[in-house]
């Protein structure tokens, strides 16, 4: 694995990840990881993808891993302004890296959780620039309360500024997402992300897990989710680009999957090659589940189909 950082148009340093382990590469996976993490945590299924021919490449974002501890920014913190069509456009920058420095192989993007709207967002703006679209993880929350929300951020922005760890609306987004576990014997309050209790503990007790955001990158967050959810953007992306939304149908994110089954069907009304895969009784971190295997099984196929 090598490691090393990029320059941003606005020169922010983000610190990027390339796992090139293949003799004969046949694609490459563009990843973004999700809110309150950091790409290191997809080493395995990197490998994994290694093993079957695909490079793997991605990016801490900015406010999050080692973009944001090396270069001291807060974790949690985008920008002061315009955040999201930052941490977007930067993957615009990884992507022009990948196919600099892999001229000529398919590039598959696949986000998770707060990624998935990142590459929703991504595939609204530059589809032409990716050969397919992984959606992990993802949700989809109606256009007026994703707003309202935004409205509340930009509220407390304005009385506490913008790198304020805001603590309510982490109390009325994130804190519910375990509520089917909290009463579980001796909860630790990550247990909607996975069943596997050491990857659970190990996301509560990693320096650059799980602590905040803050009230600008919930703002930030609350627009992109609303972006992506109007079909006339929707609509900006080329028809003909192959999507796979995955998720488990015990995530909360997804609604247990309804939120997804809402997505893949706005998809299909409006004429996209969409497909849809639930996996019975994952959370959301399916990528940590005891079924990955399958996951990664499905991921390879998906992309091999359109090689």
């Amino acid at each position: 694995m090598r490691e090393f950082s990029l320059r941003m148009i606005d020169g922010q340093e983000l610190q990027v990840y390339e796992w090139s382990d293949v003799k004969k590469p046949k694609a490459v996976i563009q990843l973004l990881h999700g809110s309150c993490e950091f790409m290191l945590r997809y080493a395995d299924f990197a490998k994994a993808m290694n093993a079957k021919g695909i490079i793997v490449v991605g990016d801490d974002h900015r406010g999050h891993g080692k973009t944001a501890q090396l270069h001291g920014k807060k974790m949690g913190f985008f920008s002061n302004h315009n955040g999201w069509e930052k941490i977007v456009n930067d993957e615009k920058l990884v992507n022009d890296y990948i196919r600099k420095k892999h001229q000529g192989l398919p590039i598959f993007m696949l986000g998770h959780s707060m990624g998935s709207f990142m590459a929703r967002t991504y595939a609204i703006k530059y589809s032409e620039t990716i050969d397919g679209l992984i959606i992990m993880g993802t949700g989809e929350h109606a256009i007026l309360m994703t707003g309202a929300a935004s409205m509340i951020a930009r509220v407390h922005q304005l009385i506490g500024g913008p790198q304020t760890d805001d603590k309510l609306l982490w109390k009325l987004t994130f804190a519910p997402l375990n509520k089917h576990y909290n009463k579980v014997s001796n909860a630790n309050g990550n247990e909607w992300l996975t069943r596997n209790v050491d990857a659970q503990l190990e996301f509560k007790n990693h320096p650059l897990t799980g602590k905040s955001v803050t009230t600008s990158g919930f703002k930030d967050m609350f627009d992109g989710m609303t972006f992506v959810a109007k079909k006339k953007y929707i609509k900006l992306m080329r028809k003909d680009l192959p999507i796979f939304l995955v998720a488990g149908d015990k995530d909360p994110v997804g609604n247990y999957g309804k939120m997804v089954d809402k997505v893949q069907r706005k998809f299909i009304a409006l004429g996209f090659k969409s497909k849809i895969k639930l996996y019975s009784n994952l959370r959301h971190e399916i990528l940590n589940e005891p079924e990955k295997e399958e996951v990664k099984k499905d991921v390879v196929e998906f992309i091999e189909q359109y090689l």
